[in-house]
């Protein structure tokens, strides 16, 4: 059976190599995995006539030269709209398919595909199995109800699942972190396929890191570039990072060794 291994000290690159190239694109991606992240993460968008791209959305003016909603813009009408950098300069680099990241890339790296309208296409399905990924590939971007949606049609792919905002808000309230913790992912967490815990990094108090850990569950946080903050949440049993400067991070862990 293919299963998903979460590496020591998991290091995600938040959009691909993001700090130094376009979100979301085949040079930050291809940047990402020659630094040696675990993980590339990237965002999973829906073009109007069904198209599953690498962009976080929900309108094309924050990352690109386009413009308009993305569910409301057809595939071929990206072809000709160029990504924004980091310096916030239009560059030569497109917003690419999901399908030529993955058989691009595929193997030479693990993904963390953020589903940003929840659910995922059944192309990107087929490709995953296709290409024999799918113990290289998490779904995120998922609240409880879409991760139970997606695993009971396709029971073999895996998820991470993020806090909807009544967790949050729950959460936030520390005294009753973990009951609501255990109450609330304790039937999700006999599903083999649901790896970890997905949320912000200022909910990963050692109370909730335990309680999540008590159901057999990882806790992944995000977004975190600095360093001494991703050392601590390592030390703290945190088994995974997602950040924007992968390139320092790796660093200043190898340093830290």
């Amino acid at each position: 059976m293919e299963v998903w291994v979460t590496g020591d000290n998991q290091v995600i690159a938040h959009k691909g190599n993001s700090s130094q190239f376009p979100e979301n694109t085949k040079a930050a991606v291809k940047s990402a995995i020659k630094l040696g992240c675990n993980v590339v993460e990237v965002d999973v968008s829906v073009t109007l006539d069904g198209y599953s791209v690498a962009l976080h959305g929900p309108t094309l003016e924050k990352s690109t030269s386009g413009y308009g909603r993305i569910t409301e813009t057809l595939w071929r009408n990206l072809h000709d709209v160029s990504t924004i950098g980091p310096d916030n300069k239009i560059t030569s680099e497109r917003v690419p398919l999901i399908k030529d990241l993955l058989q691009a890339f595929g193997s030479k790296t693990k993904w963390n595909l953020d589903l940003k309208s929840g659910d995922i296409e059944d192309d990107l399905i087929q490709v995953i199995k296709e290409l024999s990924l799918k113990n290289r590939v998490v779904l995120s971007g998922l609240k409880l109800s879409n991760a139970k949606r997606i695993l009971a049609t396709n029971p073999n792919l895996n998820v991470v699942i993020n806090l909807s905002r009544v967790d949050r808000a729950i959460l936030s309230m520390r005294l009753f972190a973990g009951p609501y913790i255990k109450y609330r992912f304790r039937s999700i967490s006999k599903e083999p396929r649901v790896i970890a815990i997905n949320l912000h990094y200022r909910y990963a108090s050692e109370a909730i890191i335990k309680s999540i850990k008590r159901l057999g569950l990882e806790i992944w946080v995000y977004t975190v570039d600095d360093g001494d903050l991703v050392n601590s949440l390592f030390a703290r049993k945190v088994d995974s990072v997602t950040t924007n400067h992968p390139s320092e991070i790796l660093q200043y862990l190898s340093i830290c060794r």
